[in-house]
């Protein structure tokens, strides 16, 4: 048996990493995702690396410590790949973004604000949290023409015909997409908060 440094690979070395690529791809669904060839390979170059420190002892190849530097690797690999997806995309959201989208809208911290108040254990809190959150998201679903309409019959308090003035649309318009915004609304469960 050779070990020299710049010899090439050996039947057993390429039998030894497949059978040992073969039962981990088994074992952990995160590697039989992996393309065979491409582990195989990853586990080759690394035992060349480690083949080239190693001092030969005995006449016979050295299967089992070959087969102990690949499952380690793996081990290493498969560890490597489960903390990754732990980690996922970690996105930074500011306390005074809009959760809405709009610019004044409910932020992010209104929202934990009131979830202070509804855990501190404020009945009146806890159900305002939760319709705020609700007409948050159902807002989230509106067209920004649509938002914008509530916002001015809504906050601003302008009637139809100052809104549609404001707007540059026919008041028949408004009204058709006041008539889509309620239908939205209703379809999300908030029926109840829509005056007749």
């Amino acid at each position: 048996m050779g070990l020299k440094d710049g010899a090439g690979l050996e039947q057993w070395e390429i039998a030894v990493t497949k059978k040992i690529v073969s039962d981990f791809r088994r074992r952990f669904r995160s590697l039989a995702r992996e393309d065979f060839d491409d582990l195989q390979q990853e586990c080759l170059l690394h035992w060349i690396q480690v083949r080239a420190r190693l001092v030969p002892v005995g006449e016979g190849p050295p299967v089992a410590y070959m087969s102990q530097v690949l499952r380690n690797m793996l081990t290493d690999y498969v560890r490597e790949k489960a903390a990754d997806k732990r980690g996922g995309e970690q996105e930074i959201l500011s306390l005074d973004a809009p959760v809405d989208g709009s610019d004044d809208g409910f932020t992010l911290g209104d929202l934990i604000a009131d979830t202070t108040v509804a855990v501190s254990g404020d009945a009146v809190g806890s159900t305002r949290h939760h319709t705020e959150l609700d007409v948050a998201r159902a807002l989230e679903q509106l067209t920004p023409m649509q938002r914008r309409i509530c916002t001015m019959l809504g906050e601003e308090g302008l009637s139809v015909k100052e809104t549609a003035k404001r707007l540059r649309i026919p008041r028949g318009t408004l009204y058709e997409e006041i008539k889509r915004i309620r239908q939205s609304l209703a379809d999300q469960g908030l029926a109840d908060y829509l005056k007749e």
